[in-house]
């Protein structure tokens, strides 16, 4: 449950970054790097779970050149191919390392159907010090198969 104090410091860090992000435009830095740092800085609130992919999604079709024409559909592409490089990143940091995650379709499948990216962002984190592929999961009901296996 998010308290009214975490979305307050929330709004406060977006403001802070809008803030910084004109200021930054207006002392003549070029855009190219004061865009690299905005979407730095939306990446990391979206690890911090500050902000939601789809917002995350959203501010990026907005203020990324390409995505002018259809920015909504932009939104959703951006969102599906995001969740796809996190469970790929998952999956490549566990053969990295010589666990064996194989193509299990209890694990495997779920994985890269998961569409919560903050459940994808704690795989990741799990799997640079997982010794097992169940070391993943362990905890996760939603990654179950929908007959419960």
């Amino acid at each position: 449950m998010v308290t009214s104090a975490h979305t307050d410091d929330s709004e406060d860090e977006l403001f802070n970054l809008l803030r910084f992000t004109t200021t930054c435009l207006a002392l003549g830095i070029p855009k190219e790097k004061v865009a690299g740092d905005f979407r730095h800085s939306l990446e990391d609130f979206r690890q911090r779970g500050v902000l939601p992919l789809e917002e995350l999604a959203q501010l990026r079709a907005t203020t990324d050149g390409g995505a002018k024409e259809h920015p909504a559909q932009w939104a959703e592409g951006f969102a599906a191919g995001y969740l796809a490089a996190w469970a790929a990143a998952t999956l490549r940091v566990l053969d990295t390392r010589g666990v064996s995650f194989g193509q299990d379709k209890h694990l495997f499948r779920p994985l890269n159907l998961c569409t919560d990216a903050d459940l994808l962002t704690r795989f990741l984190d799990r799997a640079v010090t997982a010794t097992h592929a169940a070391d993943l999961v362990a905890g996760e009901p939603s990654l179950r198969e929908p007959d419960g296996s």
